[in-house]
C-alpha cells in the first residue's frame, strides 16, 4: 500500500511543494546530504500500460459534489472514449460491523446513518440525523447506482445509462426535500431511459437494505475498498495508479 499524504488541519503554513517518501529512500538522501554531496531527484507520474484500452475507476459517493461536477463534464468524453477505455464507478461506504453500528442482536447503534441494522453506513451530508438527508439514504442510493452500472455499464465499460442517470439524479433529486423521495428517482430513471424495475429488482436480491441481512453488492464494494486503500473521495485510479483528492 502506498503512503498517503494529507493535510490534518496543520499544513496551511506549508508553501512549498511537498512529496511523502518512505522513511528507507529519505535516509539515502539525508546522508548524502549530511555529506555536503549534491542530491538530484527526478518526480515522475508514470502509469502501467497493460494493453492498449486505459481503464479507470473512481471512487465517490451520492453526496460527493466534486464528484457531481466532475461527472457532469465527463460524461461527453467518457462515451467518446468508447472501446479505447474501461471505466468502472465504485461508492465509497462505512463498514458498520467494524463501527461498531451493527450489535450482535441486529441493533442498529448508529441510527440513521446505517441500512442493514447498522451493516452499511454513510456520513450525514447536512450533520442531521433527525432531518434531511441521512446516512441511510446515502447507501441505498449508492447501492442503486451500482446496480445501474451492473446492469448497464460492467459489460463494456461505457455506460451511458449511468451516466445519464446520475447527471438526471444530481439535477432533479439532489435537494433534501427530493433525495429519497421515489417520484423523483422515477423521473431520474424515466429521463435517463433505465428500467427501474430491473435496478429494484437488483438491489432486492443483492439482500436490500431493510433486513438485518449481509448485501452482497455492498459488501463487495467495502472488501475492496480496504483492498485498494481508499480513505478520501474522490479518489480515481488509471491502470492502477492512484490519484487521491480534488
Amino acid at each position: 500500500t502506498e503512503p498517503i499524504m494529507a493535510d490534518d488541519g496543520s499544513g496551511a503554513d506549508i508553501s512549498i511543494p511537498s512529496f511523502l517518501l518512505y522513511k528507507t529512500d529519505a535516509d539515502k538522501i539525508i546522508a548524502e546530504v549530511k555529506e555536503n554531496r549534491p542530491v538530484q531527484a527526478e518526480m515522475a507520474w508514470s502509469l502501467p500500460s497493460p494493453d492498449d484500452r486505459v481503464e479507470y475507476d473512481l471512487w465517490t459517493s451520492p453526496s460527493d459534489g466534486i464528484s457531481a461536477e466532475f461527472i457532469r463534464d465527463w460524461k461527453d468524453v467518457a462515451i467518446a472514449l468508447g472501446d479505447k477505455a474501461y471505466f468502472t464507478p465504485h461508492m465509497y461506504l462505512h463498514d458498520g460491523e467494524k463501527s461498531g453500528c451493527h450489535a450482535p442482536n441486529g441493533d442498529n447503534y448508529c441510527f440513521t446513518l446505517c441500512t442493514n441494522s447498522g451493516r452499511y453506513c454513510a456520513t450525514d451530508p447536512d450533520d442531521d440525523l433527525t432531518k434531511g438527508i441521512s446516512g441511510g439514504d446515502v447507501v441505498r442510493e449508492s447501492l442503486r447506482r451500482i446496480c445501474i452500472w451492473s446492469h448497464y455499464g460492467a459489460a463494456n465499460g461505457i455506460g451511458r445509462e449511468w451516466w445519464d442517470y446520475v447527471n438526471e439524479f444530481n439535477q432533479r433529486c439532489s435537494a433534501a426535500d427530493y433525495f429519497a423521495d421515489d417520484a423523483c428517482i422515477k423521473d431520474a430513471y424515466k429521463h435517463s431511459k433505465v428500467n427501474g424495475d430491473t435496478v429494484e429488482e437488483c438491489m432486492s436480491n443483492s439482500g436490500g437494505t431493510k433486513q438485518d441481512v449481509v448485501n452482497t453488492k455492498l459488501k463487495t464494494e467495502i472488501d475492496l475498498q480496504y483492498q485498494q486503500g481508499v480513505v478520501v473521495i474522490p479518489t480515481a485510479y488509471v491502470n492502477t495508479a492512484v490519484i487521491r483528492g480534488a
